[in-house]
């Protein structure tokens, strides 16, 4: 009888060894899959980044102007429109500022600027776009921002 429950007390120990075993493998694949969501996630902001830079060039040249340039930025809008939803699909999404104020924790003050005409805090101009999923910021918003 002894050898009996020292039997089944060695075979429930190693089943819960098995089982811790196998919910540290499961908690390393989340992880995992996490980390490659977010790097990919980021790969596909920085393209996002990329369209901005060249429409806001071609605007400050005065080119969108031009029927093919405006045609040409339209298609590149569409692709980018297509990222934007990829990005959603997964969870990501645009870090978003209402009443256009500074909040803490989403984005990095890159510079500050007086104006009497605006409040403290108040966002003048987004430098770059913030993205976050669900409570996790995968990038933070660049800013530049009204001190007084």
């Amino acid at each position: 009888m002894n050898n009996s429950i020292n039997d089944l007390e060695i075979f429930i120990t190693q089943n819960l060894q098995t089982t811790n075993n196998l919910k540290n493998d499961l908690e390393k694949k989340e992880n995992e899959k996490h980390d490659q969501l977010k790097d990919i996630s980021l790969g596909i902001i920085d393209i996002l980044d990329s369209f901005d830079r060249v429409e806001e060039s071609l605007k400050e040249k005065g080119l969108s102007t031009n029927e093919q340039v405006y045609k040409t930025i339209n298609r590149y809008s569409t692709i980018k429109k297509k990222l934007l939803n990829l990005l959603q699909k997964y969870g990501v999404t645009k870090i978003e500022f209402p009443e256009n104020r500074l909040i803490f924790g989403l984005c990095e003050v890159v510079e500050t600027e007086a104006d009497s005409n605006r409040n403290n805090d108040e966002i003048i101009s987004i430098v770059r776009s913030g993205y976050i999923r669900g409570k996790e910021v995968i990038r933070a918003a660049q800013i530049i921002l009204v001190k007084n």
